[in-house]
């Protein structure tokens, strides 16, 4: 019998409305800080959900909504801050990956008004985070069901994983219509980062019979859905061609990824694509699917008979579609690639696949062959 551990302390609301219909879950709360970027949180129709139940309870809110894409950590603290001058008793993030890890820190930094910026990635913590509520408004990151804020060092272009045990959402409200405003690019190189998450979990010396049941069935939900968002490339009016089915299988496909790398965190494609996205521009879930393929075929002698029924299709045609979707083609010289391993080299991610990448002539080799000249 195989020993293992899981811990998801999440509770995970799945569903049309879910938000509307579970109220009661905000009553009780007095100060209300939502977190947001510029956009999604309006256009998605979550912020004013949101709102009115906020009205209803008869509940103070504030909306910061400075977190941008790749958050930065000063951002992070100068929420943290107006969440303890206001006095918040609840952090609600809404939208991707970026409000959702950028209200974890947050509710730290409000929760610890001495502390320094820096001093988030160094417990013991005085005090414990302010309670999360997560609601999602892309499918990708699985932020809301782990406890995981990956942010940007201001001045760096580097990324920081800060990770505790008491950071996880309280409560995550996953509501396929709030998906809808995702224009079809960020749809498609979200889909990517969960595929990416599931994938690189079930390749993982960490994972367990646990995650793997998740990162499989995430597999199976977004996978074929990739296929389909391919024969919707060039059509027209697209965002109201890809339907609810679509949107709400590929919202579980992420869920089932985040649950799986709650146990097994990821492996090299990320922290690789971490360079393509800061320097670069290119958005998260397309930067890791950069390296994937490459992932792929290191670990072809440890993909199982269960992964491979997942995707249905023969490995080499699931490298392929993801290709055709990440759409990527700048290639670097090596002078640029060797200082791009400098900037990731110090990454925990490297060890955790079957195939561990130890040394910076792996990482450039691996580099080379997906984005080099």
């Amino acid at each position: 019998m195989v020993d293992f551990k899981s811990f998801m302390p999440v509770e995970i609301i799945f569903g049309r409305d879910c938000v509307l219909n579970n109220k009661d879950k905000f009553k009780g709360y007095r100060k209300i800080f939502i977190v947001t970027g510029k956009s999604s949180a309006k256009s998605s129709g979550a912020l004013n959900d949101i709102q009115n139940i906020v009205n209803d309870t008869k509940a103070e809110f504030y909306i910061f909504d400075k977190v941008q894409e790749n958050p930065l950590l000063s951002v992070c603290y100068e929420g943290g801050k107006a969440a303890y001058d206001f006095g918040a008793d609840l952090i609600v993030g809404i939208g991707g990956g970026s409000p959702l890890d950028a209200s974890k820190a947050i509710a730290m930094f409000a929760a610890n008004p001495d502390m320094n910026p820096d001093d988030l990635f160094n417990p013991p913590y005085k005090n414990q985070p302010l309670p999360i509520f997560a609601i999602p408004t892309t499918s990708g990151t699985g932020s809301e069901a782990n406890p995981y804020s990956i942010l940007t060092l201001d001045g760096q272009d580097v990324k920081k994983t800060f990770n505790y045990i008491k950071s996880y959402p309280q409560t995550a409200f996953l509501d396929p219509k709030y998906t809808f405003s995702m224009p079809y690019n960020v749809t498609v190189s979200t889909a990517l980062d969960a595929l990416c998450h599931c994938i690189e979990s079930y390749l993982s010396v960490k994972s367990t019979p646990f995650s793997a049941i998740y990162a499989n069935s995430g597999i199976k939900y977004i996978y074929h859905n990739l296929e389909k968002l391919i024969d919707l490339k060039d059509k027209s009016a697209i965002e109201s061609k890809i339907d609810y089915n679509i949107r709400e299988e590929l919202m579980i496909g992420s869920l089932c990824g985040g649950v799986a790398i709650n146990t097994t965190g990821t492996c090299f494609p990320h922290p690789l694509g971490y360079n393509l996205t800061l320097i670069n521009g290119l958005p998260h879930g397309k930067a890791c699917a950069v390296f994937i393929g490459e992932f792929l075929d290191m670990h072809e002698n440890f993909i199982s008979d269960e992964m491979r029924d997942a995707f249905k299709i023969p490995i080499a045609k699931v490298k392929e579609t993801i290709k055709i979707l990440t759409d990527y083609h700048e290639k670097f010289d090596d002078e640029t690639l060797k200082f791009y391993v400098s900037k990731v080299k110090t990454a925990k991610n490297f060890t955790n696949s079957f195939k561990k990448v130890l040394t910076d002539e792996e990482m450039f080799t691996i580099y080379k062959k997906c984005a080099g000249k």
